[in-house]
């Protein structure tokens, strides 16, 4: 697969062996694109098992645990744009006075290296894993050991994929973006087993600490940028909505 990279994606490449999931092998680069290996998607969200759906939880909680973020240090790279916290007009015309009033703070866990583009369409397969049907079940628990590696290494299962929007944040904001996009696809994501799975991996408790901070990453997803994605598109505009009313409750 040939992509266009820019300086972000490319970078991370480059720094790639330190992170703890695979990601796809570059076969060949230039200043402007890079050569992956060939991958396989995976099947809609919709169709995953619930052990997969625990499986890309743990993995992610694996890259946001803080040694990870120590490892690839205070890179250039990884600085991202400050966030917009308030609605624009797109926003202000789809939501209810009422809805865009849902608070949209909440703790702020300790910054961690984020994919930041995490949906169901970046994760990708190689040809001689299982893509983590199994849940997991690795004879280490779950920890890696000397010379297994992480990166482009690692053989069998999930492949990460798309890293242009790699960068600093608090974790979970790839969560929210990967629960809502593939509810709005029609799948079920077991949220709660999800988050004790990747809070086992990210060494962090799974406490209501995390349910909040995991809580305002969805509100603020929903409320200032699904609206543009939402228009002329009513099923997925009463799915988003109906998950806004589930976090007011």
């Amino acid at each position: 697969m040939l992509k266009t990279a820019t300086e972000r994606e490319a970078a991370f490449y480059r720094s790639a062996e330190v992170v703890p999931v695979r990601v796809p092998k570059v076969v060949a680069s230039d200043d402007t694109c890079l050569l992956f290996e060939a991958l396989i998607p995976l099947p809609p969200a919709k169709d995953w098992p619930a052990a997969r759906w625990l499986e890309v939880a743990r993995q992610l909680g694996e890259l946001h645990h803080p040694g990870v973020r120590a490892a690839v240090g205070d890179q250039p790279w990884l600085k991202r744009p400050a966030p917009h916290r308030s609605p624009d007009a797109t926003a202000r015309a789809f939501w209810t006075r009422d809805e865009l009033a849902t608070p949209i703070e909440g703790p702020r866990l300790p910054p961690c290296l984020i994919h930041g583009d995490l949906h169901a369409g970046n994760l990708l397969a190689d040809r001689t894993g299982d893509s983590g049907q199994d849940g997991g079940n690795r004879q280490d628990g779950g920890n890696r050991q000397d010379g297994e590696g992480g990166g482009s290494g690692r053989s069998g299962g999930l492949v990460w994929a798309d890293w242009q929007e790699v960068g600093i944040g608090s974790g979970p904001e790839d969560l929210a973006l990967l629960w809502q996009r593939a509810e709005a696809d029609g799948a079920d994501p077991p949220r709660d087993a999800m988050l004790a799975s990747y809070a086992r991996a990210r060494g962090i408790p799974c406490d209501d600490t995390l349910r909040r901070a995991t809580t305002a990453a969805e509100v603020r997803l929903l409320l200032l940028d699904w609206p543009p994605h939402l228009a002329g598109d009513p099923g997925r505009a009463r799915i988003m909505r109906r998950r806004l009313h589930a976090l007011r409750q």
